[in-house]
């Protein structure tokens, strides 16, 4: 192949490459930007050979690409919806002994927290199994839990997110964190997880609170089906302020 027709080929593309997916999938991944050229995009997606995956967001099913991206072979993974709590929300008072300790990681300690780095990649492969990737059948679970895992751990090598509040036990087992991505006007809720055996007790509301920053909005996606998390950030002064939905391709499986 010629330098120049490299060149081309690379210029038609429209969708990105995603690395963190590829490793997890040990396949090609892709992510797709919207509004694109659906012309290059059916172009390029003819020519992707399996196995292969590109995921995509957009605002629902009433947007103009729905029906030409779900003539492609997109489907959809999740419907999400984006919380969102006011920067002038009150801090809620902790409770008296909740039985755990919440402390606090920042992205400039994270690399001398290798001891516990591997435990919560284990916890979140072990507890995170409703995600869009658990959700879609063409994605096997134990492919979903490998991503769930990266996730958490690229934290600690200063690849995502900037703060971890994590939840442990009087034994020193961690029984939850929050990985929390940050802006100059929000904290997002990047990643949260409590483990099965201490569901209910208070740990999610825990290292969810310890966020909270007063003068900054905090935000946090969660999908539309899930009518717990619904009930449970709204409880803590989140509201709905968007959905989405997000849709997968998988080459070689287009109806």
């Amino acid at each position: 192949m010629t330098m120049n027709t490299a060149r081309k080929e690379t210029e038609s593309r429209v969708t990105a490459p995603d690395d963190f997916l590829a490793a997890a999938f040990h396949a090609p991944c892709r992510s797709l930007t919207m509004p694109c050229d659906l012309g290059l995009l059916e172009a390029e997606l003819s020519s992707t050979d399996a196995p292969a995956f590109v995921w995509t967001k957009i605002a629902g099913a009433d947007d103009p690409a729905f029906a030409p991206l779900t003539e492609m072979g997109f489907r959809v993974a999740v419907e999400e919806i984006t919380y969102e709590r006011p920067a002038d929300a009150p801090t809620p008072a902790p409770p008296a002994d909740p039985g755990f300790t919440v402390r606090k990681i920042t992205q400039d300690a994270a690399a001398r927290e290798a001891a516990i780095a591997e435990e919560l990649g284990d916890l979140a492969c072990d507890n995170l199994t409703t995600s869009r990737f658990h959700q879609d059948p063409s994605i096997p679970d134990a492919v979903a839990c490998e991503i769930k895992k990266r996730w958490t751990m690229n934290f600690f090598t200063g690849k995502r997110g900037q703060e971890m509040y994590v939840a442990c036990a009087a034994d020193g087992n961690a029984v939850g964190f929050n990985q929390v991505l940050t802006t100059p006007e929000y904290k997002v809720i990047d990643l949260i997880c409590t483990a099965a055996n201490y569901r209910r007790r208070g740990v999610a509301r825990a290292v969810v609170e310890a966020m909270f920053e007063p003068g900054l909005k905090t935000r946090v996606g969660s999908q539309a089906n899930n009518a717990a998390a619904d009930a449970f950030y709204k409880s803590l002064g989140f509201e709905p302020v968007g959905t989405s939905l997000c849709l997968h391709w998988h080459a070689g499986e287009r109806a």
